[in-house]
């Protein structure tokens, strides 16, 4: 863990930050005055969000188009930066459901192009300028779902599960070190991530969307991730129903199967 919070203006690099969690949590480090360097594939939803964090009070915001699934690009994302980095947020995540030899190949491939390649990329680039540096920290976005594996969500579980190991591996990499990492794991909360995501079926697709239209804001969520990062924790499970799945995973595995697998019937 890193034993160097964040400054009170950290410099930070947010991709996915055209709209969701991206931009809340890009908003909130506007309120400290920070500098932002912000990446998406989405150029007009990425220049609205850029107008609202100077707004906000960022100290000096840019925008760069990202598309995280290619290494280059997250090169040139790095490029962009004109200063030492103090936070890297590995945020661009898409959505998928469906149950496994059922979803198509394609839409695993998509989801762990951008899901899990997207947030390798980011580390595999920023980590060595971070140590470099001597200094700084990674939040990476992953999901309760990568802790917990729910049915008819392999895809997504299985990128999202990736997101925790890699942090993990990180963290024990980082160790002696004034670099740290986080691996945000929330529930749902309110984005638009189920707006261009691949599902089976259109139930499935309105049972998502229920759900995370019923979720907490993303900026409650932005604002527990950063505490979470100020605090220097590996994990961060902002909703008490991701921990309390999550505790009963861990100390009941069978009866947390069972469950699990009868709340997957019903959506048969």
């Amino acid at each position: 863990m890193s034993s160097r919070s964040l400054p009170k203006s950290p410099h930070a690099v947010i991709t996915g930050a055209a709209s969701g969690f991206g931009r809340a949590l890009a908003l909130v480090l506007a309120e400290r005055g920070a500098t932002l360097v912000l990446g998406d594939l989405d150029e007009a939803g990425l220049r609205e969000t850029v107008d609202l964090v100077l707004a906000k009070g960022a100290r000096a915001a840019k925008g760069v188009r990202c598309d995280v699934t290619r290494l280059e690009s997250v090169q040139a994302l790095a490029g962009a930066c004109e200063s030492e980095v103090d936070l890297v947020v590995n945020n661009a995540g898409v959505s998928s459901g469906g149950a496994v030899g059922q979803a198509p190949i394609e839409d695993w491939r998509w989801t762990l192009e951008v899901n899990l390649f997207g947030v390798l990329h980011g580390c595999h680039v920023f980590v060595p300028i971070l140590l470099a540096q001597g200094h700084g920290h990674v939040l990476n976005v992953a999901s309760a779902a990568g802790l917990l594996s729910p049915p008819r969500m392999g895809a997504y579980n299985v990128s999202k599960a990736g997101v925790v190991a890699l942090s993990e591996t990180l963290a024990a990499e980082f160790e002696g070190t004034r670099v740290g990492v986080t691996v945000l794991c929330p529930t749902f909360f309110r984005t638009n991530i189920c707006k261009n995501g691949r599902f089976p079926d259109e139930r499935t697709r309105k049972t998502a969307e229920k759900l995370v239209n019923e979720g907490r804001s993303a900026e409650e969520v932005a604002r527990a991730a950063l505490a979470s990062v100020e605090r220097g924790r590996l994990y961060s499970v902002p909703m008490s129903d991701g921990r309390m799945f999550w505790r009963m995973k861990r100390l009941m595995p069978e009866s947390f199967r069972r469950a699990a697998g009868k709340m997957g019937r019903r959506f048969e």
